[in-house]
């Protein structure tokens, strides 16, 4: 234990009793066929960098969109392995996701925060601190139970608890046992082909795996604020921190009483709805963890993280079993398992019904392992334990020395190989040097044929792949271009063609057309002036010649008449006119009177 000004510091052993997982983010979730691949009872998850120097950009990124990882397989064939990152051995099935474990942002390493600890402890304090009342009441406001932030007595700032990292995660598959409406126990089912048993595979930390990390009691920051103000704790609060001042003893005893009544709960559970197969196995691995919670404090069991549950995760204050008289989903989307609430004297309380949890993810680690998820032991280090764990480190820091000369060693033979492959080394860069003028003279096919043979040397350089990736996406654009071109020109010379027939026809031909209504479409003056503009592009003339003036007489006669009073009345106004100006424009000022004096 260190203590300084306001903290006394408890360093802590981490030891994962079963599988844990802390989850990522469901952004940084592995998706199948674009960051894992499955391959022979094994997850390769993917260096899509490393990748992208095999297998062609454009045909990589259409398999990434599509996941479909057969297609990158058989690109990469033997290089499969210089292009991952990560390989677990696993029985992964399906197409779903895999929940990916947080890590470390400087040594990707898995790590447990502590806040996720903190969180799991704070949940059990609600049961500890919660006063009798509350519990009966079924009332919770954790504002008030454990303060706010701003007021400054929000009270897990005084338990300080830190990360822990761990060096490896595996894959681990999960179902839920469920219950269904007419309360027997059976395994979750999925609606589709792909994951018809409902299975979800996590990233986690396994059974024995081991860290440290530390719990730090703020117990005079805690005095000095309570010195202040003598009402912002109470007594069980106070009891808390003073009571593991000199050791975790109370704290773990508290942890571990939580879990025993939680385990024994969840034991009954299972006992009563056991139609399921395999609820033998998971009774049978309550057990064991029941058997190691020790009668003192000497050490705790502590459940936390993915697979806690409702009941958990709230501190498993309200209800003296997980009993569930039904299944409610009656006129609601939900389906949740109901219990009655009950009084002391065991009266359902006005009938009212609460919601309980009616399904457990489960922890399949092989055909006779289910287990719940999440429990982790915590055990306080003293100074042989800590110097035992000194010495281990300072094992692990020689065995890396050894391995940095090993691998030093393994450095100058590749040396000598080197040597020996010069010649070939100095013939594939003259191949890629001219590969490199070709490109740069345009002659691609040529660039991309010294590149081939540059290649069929068998000489295990990469710097020329950015080369090739230039030379081949040209080529490609190259084609592009030329079945973009020959498109171009047909089009343009269909457009002539249907401009050409448009314009033997005259105007009438732009104004006349007609909609699947057999109406005109020219029916308002913003369409009638783009329909002349139009036709005076494409004939090439400024004004309209004088064959098609009635043509445009006719149009604008039935646009006036197609209008409202209202709109008619902007058409009634000779000059300065913007309408009478764009027709005077297409034709002539007289041409332009004579139909204003006819329609208006």
């Amino acid at each position: 234990m260190e203590t300084n000004e306001l903290n006394k510091k408890y360093e802590l052993q981490i030891e994962i009793l079963t599988p844990l997982h802390v989850g990522a983010g469901a952004e940084k979730d592995w998706v199948q066929g674009a960051d894992f691949i499955v391959d022979d009872n094994q997850v390769h998850v993917l260096n899509l960098n490393k990748v992208a120097q095999f297998v062609n950009i454009a045909d990589l990124t259409k398999a990434l969109l599509e996941k479909n990882g057969k297609f990158i397989k058989d690109k990469l064939g033997n290089n499969l392995d210089k292009c991952v990152d990560t390989t677990f051995v696993s029985n992964y099935s399906g197409t779903n996701d895999i929940k990916t474990f947080i890590k470390n942002g400087l040594t990707n390493k898995p790590i447990i925060p502590g806040s996720s600890l903190k969180g799991a402890i704070r949940s059990i304090l609600t049961d500890y601190l919660l006063d009798e009342n509350s519990k009966r009441n079924k009332r919770l406001d954790e504002k008030i139970l454990f303060g706010k932030p701003n007021d400054g007595d929000e009270f897990m700032r005084f338990i300080k608890v830190s990360d822990a990292q761990f060096d490896k995660t595996e894959i681990l598959k999960t179902r839920i046992f469920n219950l269904s409406g007419n309360l027997t126990s059976n395994w979750k089912t999925g609606n589709s082909n792909a994951n018809p048993e409902f299975s979800t595979f996590y990233e986690v930390i396994e059974p024995n795996d081991k860290s440290n990390m530390s719990i730090s009691i703020a117990d005079k920051a805690f005095e000095n604020f309570k010195k202040v103000n003598e009402r912002a704790f109470s007594q069980n609060k106070t009891n808390l921190i003073n009571d593991n001042k000199q050791n975790l003893t109370n704290f773990f005893s508290l942890i571990n009483l939580h879990t025993r009544k939680y385990l024994k709960k969840e034991r009954t559970f299972f006992k009563k709805y056991d139609q399921a197969q395999h609820s033998d196995k998971i009774i049978a691995s309550i057990d064991s963890i029941l058997d190691q919670i020790p009668e003192n404090g000497e050490f705790c069991i502590l459940k936390m993280a993915a697979g806690s549950g409702f009941h958990s995760i709230t501190g498993d204050w309200q209800f003296e079993d997980y009993s569930i008289d039904r299944v409610y989903s009656e006129f609601t989307n939900r389906n949740t398992g109901q219990l009655k609430q009950k009084s002391r004297g065991n009266k359902n309380v006005n009938g009212k019904f609460e919601e309980s949890a009616k399904s457990r993810k489960i922890a399949i680690s092989s055909e006779n392992e289910f287990t719940l998820m999440g429990f982790v032991k915590l055990t306080v280090l003293d100074e042989k334990m800590l110097a035992f764990i000194e010495k281990e480190k300072e094992t692990k820091r020689q065995n890396e020395l050894a391995n940095i000369l090993k691998l030093k060693q393994e450095q100058l033979l590749l040396e000598q190989q080197k040597a020996e492959t010069e010649a070939k080394k100095k013939e594939f860069s003259s191949l890629i040097s001219q590969a490199q003028a070709l490109y740069s003279a345009q002659d691609y096919k040529s660039a991309i044929s010294k590149i081939e043979l540059a290649e069929a040397l068998n000489i295990e350089i990469f710097s020329h792949h950015e080369l090739k990736k230039l030379v081949l996406k040209a080529i490609e654009i190259q084609t592009k271009l030329e079945e973009i071109e020959a498109l171009k020109q047909q089009e343009e010379e269909k457009r002539k063609a249907e401009t050409e027939a448009k314009l033997a026809f005259g105007l009438a031909a732009y104004l006349e057309e007609k909609n699947l209504k057999n109406e005109f479409k020219v029916n308002n003056f913003g369409i009638l002036k783009a329909k002349v503009e139009k036709y005076l592009k494409d004939s090439a003339n400024d004004k309209l010649p004088e064959n098609e003036l009635i043509v445009l007489e006719q149009c604008i006669k039935r646009v006036y008449h197609s209008l409202n009073s209202r709109d008619q009345k902007e058409w009634q106004k000779f000059d300065n006119n913007k309408i009478w100006i764009e027709i005077t424009g297409w034709a002539n000022v007289d041409f332009a009177k004579s139909i204003f004096s006819k329609i208006i």
